[in-house]
């Protein structure tokens, strides 16, 4: 399958909730059946490295099936320790967002080859040139341990996720609150989120190592661990039996002193789809 289709699937997708709450609602899934949809549109993601090409495509796929202790979110897999009514607590899997930046088609083999902007804010390198040779980083998969509260339109979720395939040997902490409900005969969700990534992740995705600069870039810090915000809104309308139109965005906002290095050319990025969904 294509890598931009997979990466599409993990960063748009809602996972985390769905054996918790009310399965009428359009965003949950009823525990113990695989649900299956194709949607049919437009959408991508802006890719915020230096350089890089943004990515777009004209089919969202998504499969996901929960278990009375386990389940499968496309890339996201879990399983169930404790689970009441409104609270859980899971074991969790998942790829991480940063190595996708550099694993997606056309992106792997980056060539950043872009100036500095003009305006600069504070602490942004000045207008030398920055001129890399091929990047080239891993994605890792993590784990960890996520705590929740759900309730019939909203909930919050806190996670803390670590490198298990020792790829950068850091973290993320992860804290999420959404509101779900019915919004002119469709199913709306927004969604608010930070995440903390540690000093061992930064380092290794964004740092700029000798060799892999054709220019000399001014001495910078990275400023330690990172925390990015980001607000995801998705509305999803009935057409027929098994079909529906979705809309999804999604705007993260990248930590300042993180957006600030070489390695960004803006503090912020868009992802997003909107389509015909078509379940199976």
């Amino acid at each position: 399958m294509n890598k931009q289709i997979l990466f599409l699937c993990s960063v748009l997708s809602l996972p985390g909730f769905a054996q918790q709450a009310d399965p009428q609602a359009g965003q949950y899934i009823e525990v113990g059946t695989l649900e299956a949809s194709i949607t049919v549109g437009y959408g991508g993601i802006e890719n915020p490295v230096r350089g890089s090409e943004h990515i777009t495509s004209v089919l969202l796929p998504h499969l996901a099936y929960y278990g009375e202790n386990w389940y499968f979110d496309d890339f996201s897999l879990g399983y169930s320790l404790y689970q009441s009514d409104a609270f859980y607590v899971d074991v969790v899997g998942t790829f991480n967002e940063d190595g996708f930046f550099f694993e997606l088609d056309g992106i792997d083999k980056l060539f950043a080859t872009s100036a500095v902007r003009n305006n600069t804010r504070p602490g942004r390198p000045q207008a030398t040139p920055i001129n890399l040779t091929p990047i080239e980083r891993s994605i890792a998969y993590e784990g960890g341990i996520s705590l929740g509260y759900a309730s019939d339109h909203w909930g919050v979720e806190l996670s803390s996720l670590h490198d298990v395939t020792s790829v950068h040997n850091g973290y993320e902490n992860k804290f999420i609150a959404y509101y779900a409900d019915t919004f002119f005969g469709g199913q709306f969700v927004t969604e608010l989120g930070v995440t903390l990534k540690s000093n061992e992740l930064i380092d290794y995705y964004y740092r700029v190592r000798p060799g892999e600069a054709l220019t000399r870039i001014p001495r910078y810090s990275l400023g330690g661990s990172a925390t990015n915000y980001h607000l995801k809104l998705e509305y999803q309308y009935p057409i027929a039996n098994q079909v529906s139109a979705m809309i999804n965005i999604s705007n993260t906002w990248i930590d300042e002193d993180l957006s600030d290095t070489p390695m960004f050319d803006q503090d912020q990025y868009v992802t997003g789809f909107t389509g015909i969904r078509f379940e199976f």
